[in-house]
């Protein structure tokens, strides 16, 4: 496979990144409040919660790039991916508390924030992956990092700190009450 192929790979990425994550915001209201549904999936309108609406299916596409990409070394793709996912937060927590010290919640804002973020964090999995030449420590490092981070989602969404990033915006609960 050419690098020319991985890029397209990271091309479906975004697309499936995006739409599987819109998907994902809805599924725990459809689930009528399933704690195992909402250990994966958002479970209410805090910034922190959006934040899943990227991790699972970047780790999915993470998954997928492993099992179809097979010219990219496993460690070299798991740091990249990671460092993406990584970097889809922070553009989703930088971007939302940049543009809401102008103005309110605008939907189609967010929706553009999350494009954007998906993009970007494509495009460093993309260089990453593709240049970078990395030993298993990396990917090891990078798999506990994506593990810290999956663990905080499953505590945060039951238990969360009362911190204004995970209080929903539109009822002012914090996780799952």
């Amino acid at each position: 496979m050419s690098k020319m192929r991985f890029f397209q790979w990271e091309i479906f990425g975004f697309f499936f990144v995006f739409f599987l994550g819109a998907l994902l915001h809805t599924v725990y209201e459809w689930s009528d409040g399933n704690l195992i549904v909402g250990a994966l999936t958002p479970v209410n309108e805090s910034i922190w919660e959006h934040l899943k609406m990227v991790f699972l299916p970047g780790v999915a596409l993470l998954v997928l790039e492993v099992i179809f990409c097979k010219e990219i070394r496993i460690p070299v793709l798991i740091l990249g991916k990671t460092l993406g996912i990584y970097i889809m937060f922070s553009a989703i927590l930088g971007g939302f508390y940049l543009y809401t010290l102008f103005i309110h919640h605008v939907l189609i804002i967010d929706m553009l924030l999350m494009a954007s973020a998906v993009a970007f964090g494509q495009l460093v999995s993309y260089f990453v992956s593709s240049r970078l030449e990395v030993g298993r420590s990396s990917a090891i490092l990078s798999l506990s990092n994506a593990c810290d981070a999956r663990s905080c989602f499953l505590v945060y969404a039951f238990v969360p700190p009362r911190w204004e990033p995970f209080r929903a915006s539109l009822s002012g609960c914090y996780g799952t009450q």
